[in-house]
């Protein structure tokens, strides 16, 4: 999700020429095409509207009486893990409050913490000590009254992002359920294709598929967005995979047009919703373009 992310994402790199990518890390990336008009035929979509879930970078610090109408639930970028603490990353003092947080529930937005992110390479160290960690991430939940906790784990190796997850996300869950905030959402924010970085092994170890509330997989090629989610949904229910998109300037940048069109192939074939990197990255023409796919399914 952080700056520089993308290019630990393999598939990424083989998507896109080499001269395409030198927009990252150094903002402003390349507007391209369209999609080509190819995609799955519609099912069934979902009962509940499609989400629109953003995150929102602490580094900025932006607002967040500008986050946009439509969103539905916003994801604060980042808390860092620490041996078995949630630290801040140290760009909030003053920025997250719980009145700025009570200001996005009277917008019915929800909101939730996400912990870890791309950088630095210290930004999720779990030392194992699951009860501790618990308790910290408990009273942060409490303190500032998020929803619920966003796993970026992008640290380490893919062993060790497997081990901490399929352990902490389950873990959660019963702590958010023994601390009486049984309701409270848990989303894991997942590389592109389950194989990169062994999402499709956490989502198939005991007990997290049913503590997740939904999965932001990061299929920030969006040429291959279609694919990408559709191999998700062999492991992992269509309605929960939230279909994300990088505007940031990381990667070759999705015209409005692809935008739109990403998010209506989203609505019409049962997905959850559409994830933004970064919601307060994002101009109000790309937020509309969003919610037209999303309302519309066109």
């Amino acid at each position: 999700m952080h700056a520089c992310a993308a290019f630990r994402r393999g598939s990424l790199a083989a998507a896109f020429t080499a001269a395409a990518l030198l927009a990252s890390c150094g903002g402003g990336g390349t507007t391209t095409n369209p999609l080509p008009p190819v995609a799955p035929s519609p099912v069934a979509t979902a009962g509940t509207s499609p989400q629109y879930v953003g995150y929102w970078d602490d580094w900025e610090q932006t607002s967040w009486s500008s986050v946009p109408q439509g969103v539905t639930t916003l994801i604060y970028a980042f808390d860092f893990v620490s041996g078995h603490s949630v630290i801040s990353d140290g760009n909030s003092p003053g920025y997250l409050t719980a009145a700025a947080v009570a200001a996005l529930h009277q917008r019915g937005i929800k909101v939730l913490l996400s912990l870890g992110g791309g950088s630095p390479a210290t930004a999720f160290v779990f030392d194992g000590d699951t009860k501790d960690f618990e308790s910290s991430l408990v009273a942060v939940i409490r303190q500032y009254s998020f929803d619920g906790v966003d796993f970026d784990d992008e640290s380490g190796t893919p062993a060790e992002r497997v081990a901490a997850l399929e352990t902490l996300i389950p873990a959660t869950r019963a702590a958010f359920t023994a601390d009486g905030i049984g309701n409270d959402i848990i989303t894991l924010a997942a590389f592109d294709t389950p194989t990169n970085f062994g999402d499709g092994t956490i989502l198939a170890a005991p007990g997290v598929a049913g503590a997740l509330s939904w999965v932001n997989v990061m299929s920030y090629d969006y040429t291959a967005a279609q694919s990408d989610l559709a191999t998700y949904a062999l492991l992992y229910p269509a309605a929960q995979l939230m279909l994300g998109s990088d505007i940031d300037g990381d990667v070759p940048l999705a015209t409005n047009a692809t935008l739109e069109m990403l998010a209506a192939w989203v609505k019409n074939n049962g997905y959850g919703g559409m994830m933004l990197w970064t919601v307060n990255d994002a101009s109000a023409a790309q937020n509309q373009a969003i919610l037209n796919g999303l309302t519309t399914g066109k």
